[in-house]
């Protein structure tokens, strides 16, 4: 005789089943919870080290290029940078002399990449290091020659160095909660997004390990980042500025 099951068992066995699945399902949204909070962690932290490396990077090279009589770093505040450098080491040389009046240059071929049009560009006497001037280029350069907006102060030697000269800046911009970089005349880039209330904090130190009284003081800088998303996250840096040591 065949036996069927009862109705109390088949309640009894979904109630089982009921049980089973919401455990796995359980199961299943705890595994996924704890998978996108390790990504939203993974990601937080690559955001801060793309944008530490990046702005150290580029920090550490302040005044490179220029001579040390120059203003080195233009803006300094607690949440904003502006710096001059020679950021990918794009330099050439009269390769004859150049009069004093003079604003067509001859050059030898630069290295490290091409001189533009609006580019600034400062010149250095390569026997008195201290004659230095600073000019904007009318056209883009050429292999051998350099057109400047103004002419020449003074006459320099063949051989003299010239460097072209990055402005670059770092802010926070609060409102967007972005951190954004900006070279020369371009525009305000985003660097990393999310950031804090407090997302970006600049100090600066002089020789003394003080407060600097002016940019010309300046020789060390801490940073210190902070993104905010499903989770906080802080990295600090401290940077020497090596071109003023």
């Amino acid at each position: 005789m065949i036996r069927g099951y009862t109705l109390l068992e088949l309640l009894v066995a979904m109630t089982l089943s009921i049980f089973a699945t919401l455990a796995i399902t359980k199961f299943f949204i705890t595994e996924h919870r704890i998978y996108e909070a390790q990504e939203n962690k993974a990601e937080t932290y690559q955001t801060l080290r793309g944008a530490m490396n990046m702005f150290t990077r580029e920090l550490i090279l302040t005044g490179y290029g220029l001579p040390p009589e120059t203003e080195w770093i233009t803006r300094f505040d607690e949440d904003e940078i502006e710096f001059r450098t020679n950021l990918r080491n794009i330099i050439s040389h009269l390769s004859s002399e150049a009069s004093s009046g003079q604003n067509i240059l001859s050059v030898t071929p630069g290295t490290g990449g091409p001189f533009e049009k609006g580019d600034v560009i400062i010149i250095c006497s390569d026997i008195l290091t201290n004659i230095c001037e600073e000019h904007t280029l009318l056209k883009d350069g050429t292999h051998n020659s350099m057109t400047i907006t103004s002419p020449l102060g003074t006459a320099f030697t063949a051989g003299s160095r010239i460097d072209l000269i990055n402005t670059i800046g770092y802010r926070h911009h609060k409102t967007k909660r972005e951190l954004q970089r900006k070279i020369d005349r371009g525009n305000w880039e985003v660097v990393a997004e999310n950031m804090a209330e407090e997302g970006v904090s600049i100090s600066y130190w002089d020789k003394d390990n003080q407060a600097p009284t002016g940019p010309a003081d300046i020789q060390g800088i801490d940073i210190t980042l902070t993104v905010e998303t499903s989770r906080r996250a802080s990295a600090t840096s401290t940077i020497t500025l090596r071109n003023s040591l």
